[in-house]
């Protein structure tokens, strides 16, 4: 390829590391809490609180994403959104994000620069105080995005998912099946880029799958409110679910009133919050009731329905399992 095409147009193994993180940084916005931002060894971030909620998460081009789907943008808008739901899950606010990237050496200074734009998008939507303090840019096969994020708890203690107790209320904030109803119906369209344009502009599952917006305000909400233990759903409910119960030793009794598909139940990637809050709790806006906290016999199952082990008829996603990609 000519060295006269514009940069953007060049690959990553023709412009060298230094250009693409030229081309790239300038599109990811600053975090507002660092002293000391990206382009040093370390980035150095104040902590109002005295204290730093860190999580991280990976995105693997193959069993995380299909690019025939999910365009750059996409892709860096929903590395956000995962990450920030599991600070939101703790009663947090995401304050920095540290995104490390590979990608194959014919990946264009253009998909780069498409990653950083949904990263940027993302953060603008999702966690608006945050920022990027750092990150890193290396080779692999496919593409690869490790996202590190900050978060601070304003003087709360953590929600953590061990605080259940007989007698709670077990809530959920945003969709449930959402997200998968929208995978089954591009993993309908069997490559079809005509049908994927057609989904991608005027299905709202397939949207919420490609870009799925949490509701990061109502963690700390919850938190506020007293919850005795929250995470976020990204595996599925069901999944989820049996984790919150495992942690807090308790057994979760979803309403049988309920009408509940197998979307709802056992579908992943829809970044709501699982909560639980004691029974005289009033529920805080953006949850509804879902189940009750019970106690946890020797034989009792971690989450039922109508008696039903839940967990044992089928889990959630499993990156190990025989799964297709997302």
């Amino acid at each position: 390829m000519s060295t006269s095409l514009p940069k953007s147009h060049r690959t990553v193994s023709e412009v060298g590391e230094l250009a693409a993180l030229a081309a790239i940084l300038p599109l990811l916005p600053p975090a507002p809490l660092a002293q000391l931002g990206p382009g040093d060894d370390s980035a150095v971030i104040k902590a109002p609180d005295g204290r730093v909620v860190i999580s991280c998460d990976m995105m693997i081009e193959g069993p995380d994403f299909h690019r025939a789907w999910s365009s750059l943008s996409d892709v860096g808008f929903k590395a956000v959104a995962s990450n920030a739901a599991d600070i939101a899950a703790m009663g947090a606010i995401p304050t920095g994000f540290e995104i490390a990237l590979a990608a194959p050496g014919e990946t264009t200074v253009a998909d780069l620069q498409d990653l950083a734009t949904g990263f940027a998008e993302g953060i603008a939507a999702l966690a608006p105080g945050a920022g990027v303090v750092g990150g890193d840019l290396s080779k692999a096969p496919v593409i690869m995005i490790a996202v590190t994020v900050l978060g601070d708890l304003e003087g709360r203690a953590p929600v953590t998912r061990s605080g259940a107790q007989p007698g709670d209320v077990v809530a959920v904030a945003g969709e449930l099946g959402l997200s998968h109803q929208g995978l089954r119906a591009l993993r309908a369209a069997r490559g079809d880029s005509s049908s994927i344009r057609d989904l991608v502009s005027n299905n709202a599952a397939v949207r919420h799958h490609l870009r799925p917006v949490p509701l990061i305000t109502l963690g700390p909400l919850a938190a506020r409110a007293g919850a005795t233990a929250m995470m976020d759903i990204s595996d599925g409910l069901v999944l989820d679910a049996t984790r919150l119960a495992h942690a807090s030793g308790v057994h979760l009794e979803l309403d049988s009133s309920m009408s509940w598909s197998d979307d709802a139940l056992f579908g992943g990637e829809d970044h709501g919050l699982l909560a639980c809050f004691g029974g005289s709790t009033p529920l805080p806006e953006g949850f509804r009731a879902i189940g009750l906290v019970l106690a946890r016999g020797e034989k009792d199952t971690p989450v039922s329905l109508q008696g039903r082990d839940l967990h044992a008829s089928r889990g959630g996603w499993d990156p190990f399992a025989e799964n297709e990609a997302t």
